[in-house]
């Protein structure tokens, strides 16, 4: 893993340059502006995935998302609720809970359902009681190491050198060499390119096989396995 300001020592050293020729808060901006262009490429990084708690408050059926966990929560996947005889609760439209609990309808009970408006959260029905919930969704990336630059840049390490390859490509551009701008450019895009793959891939416990046969075991397996396990 690599600090800002690693990343920064990098770009100098590649470059054969110092903050007399190319300032540090632009070379800053240069990775700060790769990092967003990372993050912009998915909503749903790995290295973003987190867990938080939410306990409710009888009779109310907002949350603001900015109120959970760290208030950091960026895209919510799954609420469920973990007290005794809990559920995992179903994401229903704004619309359609409205069509249901409404009046003399909006009835206290156990959460069942909830629905996503102007950055909040609500519960449907509304809570009766204090339910201790998890709220397991992406998380917001963090720009703070491009503040306090001695703290690692908030992704997975195999984007880092891809962050300080753009920062290159635009310090290159800044002395109108398109041609090594260029090449930088095309390092940064392959380097994410690849990082993506990979992380993105979906998880498998064996390779997937295509257009060819695969060994299976017997129709009569479970017969022989009774027989050399009959009698123990």
């Amino acid at each position: 893993m690599s600090t800002t300001a690693e990343l920064k020592d990098f770009v100098y050293e590649i470059l054969d340059l110092d903050a007399a020729d190319l300032p540090t808060a632009l070379v800053y901006q240069y990775l700060k502006d790769g990092f967003q262009r990372v993050i912009n490429l998915e909503r749903r990084w790995p290295f973003l995935e987190t867990t938080y708690a939410l306990s409710t408050i009888a009779s109310q059926r907002d949350y603001t998302i900015s109120t959970i966990g760290n208030g950091d929560m960026r895209e919510i996947v799954s609420i469920v609720d973990t007290t005794t005889s809990g559920n995992r609760l179903s994401v229903i439209s704004l619309d359609e809970a409205e069509n249901v609990w409404h009046g003399s309808f909006d009835t206290p009970s156990r959460p069942l359902f909830f629905a996503e408006w102007s950055e909040t959260i609500k519960l449907y029905p509304k809570p009766d009681t204090a339910y201790a919930l998890t709220v397991r969704g992406y998380r917001k990336p963090s720009y703070a190491p491009f503040v306090t630059t001695t703290l690692e840049v908030d992704c997975d390490e195999r984007l880092h050198l891809a962050i300080a390859y753009y920062a290159i490509s635009q310090a290159y551009k800044r002395q109108e060499d398109n041609e090594m701008a260029s090449i930088y450019k095309q390092s940064f895009e392959e380097a994410v390119s690849l990082a993506r793959k990979d992380m993105m891939r979906a998880s498998g416990h064996r390779p997937m096989i295509m257009s060819r046969g695969t060994a299976r075991p017997s129709e009569h397996y479970w017969l022989q396995s009774l027989g050399r396990t009959l009698g123990q």
